[in-house]
């Protein structure tokens, strides 16, 4: 059985996973086009996509989740999303877990150990999550910021907390900074456990994530740090082989961790 899927997005993460696929590390798995976000009259559109493919996989940013997942789902196909933070709106949430008929389901590059607090938010109770994420300070810069906010931030020498609470405080200010606590809060299955810390650190040589997880099964003390996408500094590197490694699970589920 061929599984036939279709790509939203053709930056950084969506080109990767085409030069994976064309090399041929995913037997059972047949890339019909990628749809490119933002120019949707040219190339391959999502209406062809939702004809032929049997899941759509999204790799360009919130906005696309919300645009195209429902969308997807609706049209009872399956959708593979990596950008997980736009899941902090709720509705939205309610669309791509809950709606169907299609199925939604979630990578992420950035973390391990997901599957741990999962299960033992199962079988026990998760007290609390603890989220620190370390990153450049220019990475950070948002809109909202005005030009002395913005000088104090690029000019710091020490870290700077930037933020601290939960995943829908984090959307509002940071929204490119939400796919690994809204992982961690869909992991757990509560929404409210979850405080992120976010750090401007003008020494961090790459994105790191430290995560302390107090559950009644465990404590689990999970550190990781990711090497940047060289097409997109703000990306892991590790997210296309982690959707690539997904769609050979769905493909061939013999033998996969689930």
């Amino acid at each position: 059985m061929t599984l036939t899927i279709a790509l939203i997005g053709s930056g950084a993460i969506g080109s990767r996973i085409v030069e994976l696929l064309d090399a041929g590390t995913v037997p059972g798995v047949r890339l019909a086009g990628v749809v490119p976000h933002g120019n949707a009259g040219t190339g391959f559109s999502f209406e062809e996509a939702l004809e032929v493919a049997d899941v759509v996989v999204e790799c360009a940013g919130v906005a696309a989740v919300a645009e195209f997942g429902p969308r997807t789902v609706a049209a009872g196909r399956d959708l593979l999303v990596t950008s997980i933070g736009a899941l902090c709106e709720e509705s939205l949430r309610t669309k791509l877990l809950d709606d169907g008929p299609g199925r939604t389901f979630l990578t992420t590059g950035a973390l391990g150990g997901l599957d741990a607090i999962t299960a033992a938010g199962a079988g026990g109770t998760i007290h609390r999550i603890t989220l620190e994420s370390r990153k450049l300070p220019a990475s950070l810069v948002q809109p909202w910021m005005d030009g002395e906010t913005k000088e104090r931030l690029l000019t710091a020498t020490l870290p700077v907390e930037l933020l601290r609470g939960g995943p829908g405080e984090l959307i509002k200010a940071f929204p490119k900074s939400t796919n690994v606590v809204s992982a961690l809060a869909l992991a757990a299955g509560n929404w409210d456990v979850v405080e992120a810390v976010l750090i401007a650190d003008p020494g961090a040589r790459h994105t790191a994530h430290h995560v302390v997880a107090e559950t009644s099964l465990g404590t689990f003390d999970i550190c990781v740090t990711n090497e940047a996408s060289p097409g997109n500094p703000a990306s892991s590197a590790l997210v296309p082989h982690a959707v690539v490694r997904g769609l050979k699970s769905l493909a061939n589920a013999s033998g996969s961790f689930i």
